[in-house]
Formats: C-alpha cells, structure tokens, sequence
C-alpha cells in the first residue's frame, strides 16, 4: 500500500500538473478558436486533443481533492463513479495521440488526398475510434463493478482489475503503435527523395513533424515506462515493488503527458507562439516579421516571406 509520504508526493503532483496544464491547454483551445490560420486539420486535432487533456487533469485535480481531504479510500462502485467520466476520456486521450501521428503520416504520403479531402469529414472519421473505444471501457467497467474496497481512489483502481490490466495494454501498446509511426514518418521525410515535392516542401514538413513529434515522444516514452512497470509487477508473485504504489506513482507520466503540449508549441512553432503571446497581453497587436515560419515550424526553420498551411 502507498505510504502518507507516496500520497504527499502524488498530491503535491497533481496540484502543480492542473494548473501547469490546465492553463496551456485552455490556452491552445483559445488560439485555435481566435486564429483562422490554426485551423486546419491538424490544429483542430491538436484542440480536441487539449480539451481532453484539460479533462483529465480536471480529473486529476479531483483527485487532489480527495487526498487532501483524507478520503481515498473507497469502494469500486463510488470509486467509479467519481471517475467515470476519466474513464471514458482517457483512452479517448491516447488514441488522439496515436491519431495525430496517423495525420501526419497520411499528410506526408498521401499530399492530394489530405489537401482535398472535407475536413469535418475527415476529422469524424479519424477521430470516432477514440470515442468508441472510451465507451468500451465505460461500459466494460460499469458492468463488473462491485463493493470491494479501494484505495487510493485513482484512475487503475476505479476499473475492475481485469479491465485496469486491459486499460494498462492498451495504453502501452497505443504508444508502442504511437513511436512506430512517427518512426516510419520520420524515415520517409528523411530518408526518401520525394522525387514529387520540391526543396521546400520538403523543408515545411520537417518543420511540422519536428513539432508534434515532440509531444508524442513525451507521451510515448513516458506511458510506455510506466504501463511496462506496472505490467511487470503485477504479474511478479514477488514483487520487488508494491504493486498499489507503483500504479499510484504511475499517475505522473500521465500528468507530464498532459500538461506539455502549450509549451512544446510554444517553443517550437512561431504561429503558435505569436498566438499565445497576444492572447496573454489582451490582444496586444505583434510586429510583422519579415520572415513567416510554418503553421508547425520548428523555431529556426523558416520560409522566407510565404505562410505554409496544413490543409
């Protein structure tokens, strides 16, 4: 069983991580409902997967609440229930991630298509397996639930031990799946020709894949060391580890996941950067640079004098 101390410094955690995340990504919302140019398919990806994260970090900050509180422990039912809609909302989250590494893949290879293809249409049909497979495991909970008790009331211990172990594959392997994509979409910008694209196509998307690639290595590292951790000392007859502790510390990874992606983008991508900054001074207007980067630019990549879209 986690100790007070584990608790101390999982709660100390979940407070930072909120308000760290929660401000960027109601941040990156703001930007991309105020800024036309950052909202193409990509972008609005990257909204909805914000507002997942905000959700989950909303979730995370319940927790807080009841640590700070001294109410852990629980049953599964109430233990469910106060999480339910994290349930839903975290895979929903980890398959957003992976959505956004198949984007750029088809962006890559696939350059018409993506270009003319209806963005709502694309958007639905991209993202309704994330929203299928949170109701699976909704579901899947709610059916086995009983009174057995738990404690702490955390994100693993809300769902029925059978499913909490599928919940914990499917979160290893949706990053496994993640990092094998962005790999193989890294190897075609860097190492194929592009025979069809000229020199500065090829430089604009370096430039978007460097950007998001960065989130989704934080993502895919992080959820991989921890799912591969409590995998392992769950099925230890001995475990050199508690297993209850190792999944309560298993919460940080996810909140670093959360809570990256404002600051990734901030440092990565001019546009996004100049969104921020002038929606964090009140509509402050920003000088006009003589050059533009692209919308997912990395900071010292730049195309003189001409904006590249995504769509």
């Amino acid at each position: 069983m986690p100790t007070e101390t584990d608790l101390e410094i999982i709660r100390t955690c979940l407070l930072i991580f909120a308000i760290v995340g929660i401000f960027g990504n109601v941040n990156i919302i703001c930007a991309t409902f105020q800024n036309k140019t950052l909202q193409h398919k990509c972008g609005v990806m990257l909204a909805i997967l914000a507002c997942c994260d905000s959700l989950c970090l909303l979730n995370e900050f319940q927790s807080f609440l009841r640590m700070t509180l001294k109410l852990t422990e629980s049953t599964l039912r109430k233990c469910f229930w106060a999480n339910s809609s994290y349930v839903f909302i975290e895979p929903l989250e980890v398959y957003m991630i992976f959505a956004l590494a198949v984007d750029r893949l088809i962006a890559l290879n696939f350059v018409v298509l993506y270009r003319t293809v209806n963005r709502n249409k694309y958007l639905l049909i991209l993202v309704t397996p994330g929203i299928l497979f949170g109701f699976i495991f909704l579901v899947v909970s709610m059916v086995q639930l009983d009174d057995s008790d738990v404690d702490p009331c955390i994100l693993p211990n809300s769902m029925p031990p059978n499913v909490s172990n599928i919940w914990n594959q499917y979160n290893l392997w949706g990053a496994v799946a993640t990092l094998l994509v962005y790999i193989y979409t890294y190897m075609v910008v860097y190492c194929c020709t592009f025979k069809n694209k000229t020199e500065k196509n090829i430089v604009i998307q370096k430039a978007i894949l460097n950007t998001v690639i960065v989130g989704a290595a934080v993502f895919s590292i992080s959820s991989v060391l921890s799912a591969s951790l409590i995998a392992v000392t769950s099925n230890m007859k001995d475990p050199p580890l508690d297993p209850d502790t190792v999944s309560t510390y298993a919460v940080i990874p996810g909140l670093i996941s959360y809570s990256c992606n404002f600051y990734v983008y901030y440092w990565r991508s001019t546009d996004y950067r100049n969104a921020f900054i002038k929606q964090l001074c009140c509509g402050k207007v920003l000088t006009t640079q003589d050059k533009v980067v692209s919308v997912m630019s990395v900071s010292n990549v730049s195309v003189s004098k001409q904006r590249a879209t995504l769509l």
